[in-house]
């Protein structure tokens, strides 16, 4: 039904901007985490469990929460989610068992899959999707960004023990955006297929792909690659630069997400999303070429656009517009999962080139079959006949 959600941007900002606040807790808990894990009860071999296990709930839960989206409505589930959010955040100051802070951790993955779904389907009620989408990414990216940038300054005068306390009290302002979502029937539609996944289309299998290069390998193995390249590097140096660079990232998903919305809806979703996944590929040949910091910068820039635009893609022409887009989320999900592991199997290999240009040649294979028809997509794979 046509509503105030079709023509103002002010339902989809207000999810994303309680995504923002509600992430404060997770967003500092990467860089605590591994350096405090002594101090808040948890052993070194769990670090990385703790670090990673809400992403596992993430691909789990999502075809179950469009099912929750369908029968509740999105603002009752994006209130939920924001009350566990904060949840989870002020219980990590009261975790000191691997046990408890599991519990708190599967209790953000399931927030955080909700909140991210809801904000979607918020944006592909607008008028203008392509421009929803790249805005409600930027405010919903604004929130960890903020984060990363503020907790040094609240460590230097917040104790360690009650930090997280602060930042679930600093994130209450994502209940007020979640209660001020519009009371419509904001019911999506009734989705009968009960399967978790099924097979990715070409679009699915770029996502895939394009997150186990970026989202996964390149964040994980950056630092090694300057290392790599440049032979009288110091450790230092090399974990400054990617500092720096995954800083400069962060700050792509918030500016850029919104430009990538605007050329989309200026020109088409399809011919952004060509265009900016083949600079992307350029990008990544230009950092095995050996120009790190330029390939990095096209890489980062560019992915911002195609991954604000990705969802919109996804539904496009689908009859269940939010359940393609939770399965493209998925799909994400695990690539970023895979690519973190292959990264930090291969981060001293000598074959870690070698990886990253095999994947590099995935990329480029599904992109032709994208660009073609399914009938020419379907020969491809049978050029020896």
């Amino acid at each position: 039904m046509k509503n105030e959600q079709d023509t103002s941007v002010k339902s989809p900002a207000f999810a994303a901007l309680a995504l923002a606040f509600a992430s404060f807790g997770d967003a500092f808990l990467y860089p605590f985490l591994p350096v405090n894990f002594d101090d808040v009860g948890v052993p070194i071999a769990w670090v990385g469990v703790l670090l990673s296990i809400n992403r596992v709930v993430r691909i789990i839960s999502a075809t179950w929460l469009v099912h929750a989206f369908a029968k509740y409505g999105l603002r009752a589930i994006m209130i939920v989610a924001v009350v566990l959010a904060l949840t989870s955040t002020f219980g990590y100051g009261m975790a000191t068992s691997v046990v408890a802070w599991i519990f708190f951790r599967v209790m953000w993955g399931l927030a955080f899959s909700a909140m991210r779904i809801g904000v979607l389907g918020y944006a592909l009620q607008h008028e203008r999707v392509g421009f929803a989408l790249g805005v409600s990414r930027g405010l919903q990216e604004s929130g960890p960004m903020i984060t990363l940038m503020f907790t040094p300054w609240l460590l230097a005068h917040v104790a360690e023990s009650v930090i997280f306390y602060v930042l679930a009290a600093l994130s209450i302002p994502a209940l007020y955006f979640a209660f001020a979502l519009p009371r419509c029937d904001d019911k999506t539609p009734s989705f009968v297929d009960a399967r978790v996944m099924c097979w990715p289309s070409t679009l699915n299998a770029i996502t895939l792909v394009s997150s186990i290069l970026i989202d996964g390998m390149l964040v994980v193995v950056l630092g090694s690659l300057f290392l790599n390249y440049r032979n009288n590097m110091t450790l230092f140096a090399a974990t400054s630069l990617a500092a720096f660079y995954l800083g400069y990232r962060r700050i792509c998903l918030v500016a850029l997400s919104p430009v990538g919305g605007w050329l989309a809806n200026r020109f088409s979703l399809h011919v952004v999303f060509m265009i900016s996944i083949a600079c992307v590929v350029v990008g990544l040949f230009t950092i095995l070429a050996g120009w790190i910091g330029t390939g990095v910068v096209v890489v980062f820039t560019f992915y911002s656009v195609n991954s604000a635009i990705t969802p919109a893609c996804a539904s496009k022409g689908k009859l269940h517009s939010l359940a393609a887009v939770a399965e493209n989320a998925t799909w994400r999900d695990i690539g970023a999962a895979l690519g973190t592991l292959l990264g930090g199997f291969f981060l001293t290999s000598l074959y870690l080139n070698a990886v990253i240009l095999i994947t590099i040649f995935v990329l480029i294979i599904l992109l032709f079959i994208h660009l073609g028809s399914p009938r020419k997509a379907f020969k491809v794979f049978y050029l020896w006949k």
